[in-house]
């Protein structure tokens, strides 16, 4: 009965660090032209932080000739809890970019999409709050 008890601890204790709601938000581009926010849930492993989710990017960028332009996919980051680095991707339609970027209070790097120029992300990853109805799912 005891191993039981145990086991039912170790499950509700280890529970609380997988699922956790997280939002991504930050800019992208040399004159920060694109906006990307994200909604990602975060799991933990032996040696990294994990977060992914639903991701959109949206062009703030003075010249839109045609309007606001909006791309949706999916982000998955992954932070070393022994550097804190960052390394993920960012899904869009039919292309995969690459993330590295380096933990300061605001991640800063490089965005690589198909083989075109690297070009600068800083994004901040913060725990949602359910009870912030201007948060990432406000709206939705």
């Amino acid at each position: 009965m005891r191993v039981f008890a145990s086991a039912i601890w170790m499950w509700v204790g280890a529970s609380g660090a997988f699922g956790q709601s997280y939002s991504v938000s930050g800019q992208v581009g040399y004159l920060q032209e694109w906006e990307i926010k994200a909604d990602v849930a975060k799991t933990v492993t032996d040696t990294a932080e994990e977060y992914s989710g639903p991701a959109t990017l949206r062009h703030v960028g003075i010249c839109s000739a045609n309007g606001i332009e909006e791309k949706t996919g999916e982000v998955r980051l992954k932070v070393s809890l022994r550097t804190l680095a960052i390394e993920g991707a960012l899904t869009i339609k039919d292309d995969t970019c690459r993330i590295v970027a380096s933990a300061s209070g605001v991640y800063s790097g490089l965005l690589s999409c198909r083989g075109g120029p690297e070009v600068p992300i800083n994004f901040s990853l913060n725990r949602a709050s359910v009870s912030d109805p201007s948060g990432p799912s406000a709206g939705k």
